[in-house]
């Protein structure tokens, strides 16, 4: 078996597989779309991207949830021998891990690690409990060429994503800062990229290309109110921020992929940040998770 990769056809997320899963149904880890894997290429470059095909799932014919009163015309059934095969065929391709990686959730990961980041004018704290995670901070803002901030974080180390749903936010200040993210180092001029939401719910990326240069955001996205779905993705030097309001929803882009030379072993995580120095802000989190490519 040969690995190769390819793209997804409706985000562009680059995913690799082997040679002996072309033609199964996978699922892009970025967008969620389910993806039939291409054929591997004849060249034996690793390198050589093709693009998946989207797939479509039929409707269940009506028949098949309302079957015909007694004593009507007879129709052809599906033997249930075939439909289950179907059923774990496309399970079994769905459930690929396309994104050659693992899943990570808070009880496997180490000690998470918490730091105010530049000045905030009062000491931030966190605490994490059945899942929950209460993140306090102040700071005056995540802008301009310095941040202050509280961030509880792990280490990634090559590509990833990293998700997690906001519970609430104390409203100090509109424009407080609610999210995920990844960041370079903990200095307050480190490069990052963030998707958050404000304490009115809307959501909005944001990232600083160079240490000390001025941050840039997308437009906000989404409507008021909570929860909200958060999650940031890393593949290469390409960072993306997305968010959904239902946990059926599919996960929406919150503007451009951005380009950011990030060094290979970086911080991510949760972060809370007041909008206001010395005003402590709270946050709840829950369903975080990580993932990570082991390619």
């Amino acid at each position: 078996m040969s690995e190769f990769k390819y793209a997804c056809p409706v985000c562009g997320q680059h995913m690799k597989c082997d040679s002996s899963q072309s033609g199964s149904v996978m699922e892009c880890p970025t967008c969620y779309q389910k993806i039939i894997a291409p054929q591997a290429p004849a060249s034996a470059d690793t390198k050589f991207i093709l693009t998946g095909t989207k797939f479509t799932e039929k409707k269940i014919p009506d028949r098949l949830v309302n079957p015909p009163a007694a004593g009507s015309a007879p129709e052809k059934k599906i033997p249930l021998a075939v439909v289950i095969g179907l059923a774990l065929v496309l399970a079994v391709g769905a459930a690929a891990f396309v994104f050659r990686g693992k899943i990570f959730h808070p009880g496997g990961w180490a000690a998470w690690q918490t730091i105010d980041v530049g000045s905030v004018g009062a000491a931030g704290s966190f605490s994490q409990s059945a899942g929950v995670f209460t993140v306090t901070g102040a700071g005056a803002d995540i802008w301009a060429r310095a941040d202050g901030l509280q961030f509880v974080h792990q280490t990634l180390t090559g590509d990833g994503a990293f998700a997690a749903r906001v519970l609430s936010a104390k409203a100090t200040e509109v424009w407080a800062k609610t999210g995920v993210m990844i960041r370079e180092t903990t200095n307050a001029d480190s490069r990052f990229v963030l998707a958050y939401v404000r304490t009115d719910g809307k959501a909005q990326f944001q990232w600083r290309k160079a240490n000390g240069q001025n941050a840039e955001t997308a437009p906000l996205a989404g409507d008021a109110g909570y929860p909200k779905w958060l999650k940031i993705v890393r593949t290469g030097n390409t960072f993306s921020g997305f968010f959904k309001a239902k946990a059926e929803d599919e996960w929406t882009q919150i503007g451009a992929a951005q380009t950011i030379e990030m060094a290979t072993s970086a911080q991510i995580g949760l972060i809370v940040c007041s909008h206001r120095a010395g005003v402590l802000s709270t946050a709840q989190f829950d369903q975080v998770t990580m993932q990570v490519d082991t390619k």
